[in-house]
């Protein structure tokens, strides 16, 4: 008997000759099925698309399919949708499944896009299966739970259930389903999705992220099994898709445990979690586990905004500042990165709240990372519903998919997604305005530019650093005549010209990928430092800093800001800034010394050109201040002379 064909595609964000996720969704899905002896003697699976190949080329490769499942988000919809019609047209009895966090919670896919036949609403690995089984003996699909499907001209929404025991899963690692993946592409280096909880216990209007608020764990020995199957395939980069890592004290055993595996046989190299929201003791032993082995690059503290009528308005609780700004010294001392999300265009949030929230995090403590987002709306997320909408007076606008740390190349197929541009508390001026200063803040302080005027400043003048960075950004676009106006002129005409930029900065010396904004802003100045420097004195000059101290700090400040053909760094200053800003990131202040001392920095790593420096120390780097030759990864000798 001829078994059917069951197809499934779940591409990448972009297609790669180098590099892939391996489709866990679909991997899921299958090994979930198959192992039903009602499937495995009536369907074969006959492949799982995940390389991003132009669709006629895929199209190619499909024969005589009974179901094609898509696994849909933000960045594979619009890819997803032309394949459908394609496959639909050349193979009409064909059935069309869609399923994924970009399938609404409604039937609107089905209404607007005829060559669908089904959706799935929540995990598919149940309702897929039976599915499956109904095509095969006919039964009626209204029995099948989180479904919606035509009938009679019509569209049905089956019961939703939306938990599942997800208990005795298997796994689509260990039970094989990926390794055709290794004869057919050798040449690409596949990175993994681990999964070892679902569920999320918070409600965030604008998140999309967990069908259930129920946390439902995955045994030990399928998390176990799944890092073992990582590790002995030589799986370098590994992904944690649980929504808050540290939210169960087992998880310390599975840090551990990812840490012994790499020890044994050097693999993963890098594990990077979603850390549990309301960080505890448990996530900073993780954070210790695997930063101390250099297995993760820092520990998130989200916070998405520090307003607390946005908080309200989004449904989110967050940590007390007094509690963040001990943990970041906590943290420090540790000699563990931290770095903070924050989202922008949150119904509530005004320029001022933002920028104010920005520099308050400044305050308590963190200067190392911060990492800005713009609000995106997903479509079953709370925020994109209409009510929510007209009550906040939100306005969208649909913008093209770019280009982050990667070569943009969508092989035709350009991918959208909608952000916030506008609130009834902010307009888009002003947002643009606020990303305009997100970005200035991040370039020169995080990233380490003007990091220590604006610290001393804040100190010893009484500057706040919303003061210090308002006014920067009221100096940059002072003088059109300015090489760093026209840099940052680009940058705000392309943040508001949201339907036709790329979004992203990208100049061949920095390498072919794309990247966000302040990096390459921060990029561009480093680079371009015989005219930037000249260019920003008059604004450094104008705080109002002692001659001598402004001297030797402008010295000191220049001299910690890494370089590429470097291998030592020597710093000779007339007063201990060293120690000063380290106390200050350790929460402990004490007044400047006037001591002539001396750094004798040896790098951990020579970078020889810009290219590999915007990746290591830019990509890689940032979120451990890999800029500041004073960093914790490098040997730093303190001299007094």
């Amino acid at each position: 008997m001829n078994k059917k064909k069951v197809y499934f595609v779940q591409v990448n964000v972009t297609y790669s000759d180098c590099f892939s996720y391996f489709p866990y969704a679909s991997g899921c899905i299958a090994a979930y099925a198959w192992r039903e002896k009602e499937i495995s003697e009536n369907y074969e699976l006959a492949d799982i698309f995940c390389i991003r190949h132009k669709t006629h080329e895929v199209l190619e490769k499909i024969e005589n399919p009974a179901v094609v499942g898509f696994s849909c988000y933000i960045w594979n919809m619009e890819y997803n949708l032309q394949l459908a019609q394609m496959v639909k047209e050349k193979y009409p009895d064909c059935v069309i499944v869609f399923g994924g966090h970009n399938v609404p919670d409604d039937t609107s896919l089905l209404e607007k896009h005829p060559f669908i036949d089904v959706l799935m609403h929540a995990e598919g690995e149940e309702p897929f299966t039976m599915l499956l089984k109904a095509l095969n003996n006919g039964s009626d699909f209204k029995a099948i739970p989180d479904i919606s499907f035509r009938d009679n001209g019509g569209y049905v929404m089956t019961e939703k259930k939306k938990v599942y025991d997800i208990s005795d899963y298997p796994s689509p690692y260990t039970e094989g389903f990926f390794d055709k993946l290794f004869e057919d592409f050798p040449n690409v280096t596949f990175h993994a999705t681990l999964e070892t909880n679902r569920g999320c216990p918070y409600g965030c209007a604008f998140c999309d992220w967990c069908f259930t608020k129920k946390i439902r764990l995955f045994p030990m020995e399928r998390v176990k099994g799944d890092i073992d199957w990582i590790s002995a395939h030589k799986i370098s980069y590994c992904y944690c898709a649980d929504a808050n890592f540290g939210i169960d004290e087992r998880d310390i055993e599975i840090a551990n445990y990812i840490l012994a595996k790499k020890n044994e046989n050097g693999y993963p190299q890098v594990f990077k979690p979603c850390y549990a929201k309301n960080s505890d003791d448990t996530v900073f032993e993780i954070g210790k586990i695997l930063n101390h082995s250099g297995i993760d690059k820092g520990v998130t503290l989200a916070y998405q905004s520090l307003d607390e009528k946005t908080l309200e308005n989004i449904g989110r609780k967050n940590l007390t500042l007094e509690h963040y700004s001990n943990l970041t010294a906590k943290y420090a001392e540790e000699k563990i990165p931290t770095y903070t999300e924050l989202i922008l265009g949150m119904p509530g949030e005004t320029y001022e709240s933002f920028c104010n929230g920005l520099c308050r995090l400044l305050e308590n403590g963190q200067h190392n990372s911060m990492t800005v987002y713009t609000c995106q709306v997903y479509c079953n997320a709370p925020i994109a519903s209409k009510e929510y909408k007209e009550k906040y007076g939100i306005r969208c606008e649909r913008q093209p998919l770019h280009g982050i740390h990667y070569t943009a190349d969508f092989n035709g197929v350009q991918e959208y997604y909608d952000i916030i541009v506008e609130t009834k508390d902010m307009s888009k001026e002003m947002w643009v305005k606020a990303n305009m200063f997100s970005v200035c803040l991040q370039s020169f302080h995080h990233l380490g530019l003007l990091r220590c005027f604006a610290i001393y400043a804040r100190h010893e003048l009484g500057i706040s650093y919303y003061d210090f960075y308002n006014r920067l950004l009221d100096y940059i676009f002072s003088d059109s005549s300015k090489y760093i106006y026209a840099l940052f002129e680009e940058i705000r005409q392309k943040t508001a010209n949201t339907a036709t930029s790329d979004w992203c900065y990208q100049k061949d010396i920095f390498s072919k990928i794309g990247w966000y904004f302040e990096e390459g802003i921060f990029l561009d100045l480093h680079y371009n430092r015989d005219k930037f420097w000249p260019e920003i004195e008059p604004f450094i000059s104008s705080l109002g800093i002692d001659g001598d101290v402004y001297k030797e700090l402008l010295k000191y400040q220049q001299g910690i800001l890494r370089l590429p053909n470097t291998e030592t760094v020597t710093v000779d200053s007339g007063y201990d800034f060293y120690t000063y800003f380290e106390n200050i990131y350790d929460d402990r202040y004490a007044p400047l010394e006037k001591k002539h001392t001396r750094l004798d920095i040896t790098l951990e790593k020579q970078i020889d050109n810009w290219s590999d420096y915007a990746i290591e120390i830019i990509w890689y780097g940032k979120r451990k201040s890999a800029t500041l030759c004073t960093n914790h990864r490098e040997t730093v000798e303190v001299k007094y002379l």
